[in-house]
């Protein structure tokens, strides 16, 4: 009975690790003009990076330049440019629970019977988004705002982050420009 009652605790927990995948989400100003934006450059900002390493915001950085560039971007140091990019790799702490009820129960018309037990646990885990923003370097207004939540969750090498991090970024940046 042991191992049948472990293996119904587990299951909940292997499903959720086998889900590796992340949502995708966007927002955009649809007064903007996207047409008029053909530079950028990134906004530096006193936010921090929620946990992430340099390394991480690394990787992220060279996969925006990379992909903005891919679509025809010019990334402009010297004179002001049409946006600003920001981003922030941001890991969460989280947890789930999971509960089992066991039992079992007898009885006949009119007098049922039973017993059962309840296990309860909490596993605790890292949730890791990527955000991705534009803002109007006249206006100062934000244009665009992309994320990928979960992104970063269950990366246990920098080679998984290596591949993950640039995969993500395009799935955010192919929202951009809306269409």
């Amino acid at each position: 009975m042991r191992p049948f009652r472990l293996a119904l605790v587990l299951l909940p927990l292997a499903l959720l690790a086998g889900c590796s995948g992340y949502t995708i989400n966007h927002d955009y100003d649809v007064t903007a003009n996207f047409s008029r934006y053909k530079t950028f450059d990134y906004y530096t900002s006193k936010k921090g990076t929620g946990g992430t390493t340099s390394l991480m915001d690394k990787r992220v950085r060279t996969s925006v330049e990379k992909e903005l560039q891919a679509k025809g971007f010019a990334m402009e140091t010297k004179a002001d440019p049409d946006f600003l990019v920001t981003y922030y790799p941001i890991v969460q702490d989280r947890k789930v629970r999971t509960n089992v009820r066991m039992g079992w129960g007898w009885g006949y018309r009119p007098f049922y019977g039973g017993v059962s037990t309840t296990t309860s646990q909490v596993r605790h885990y890292k949730e890791g988004t990527i955000v991705i923003e534009m803002v109007d370097f006249k206006t100062n207004q934000m244009i665009w705002h992309g994320a990928a939540v979960g992104a970063l969750t269950g990366l246990s090498s920098p080679e998984d982050a290596n591949e993950a991090v640039p995969k993500a970024v395009r799935d955010i940046l192919a929202n951009f420009p809306p269409k």
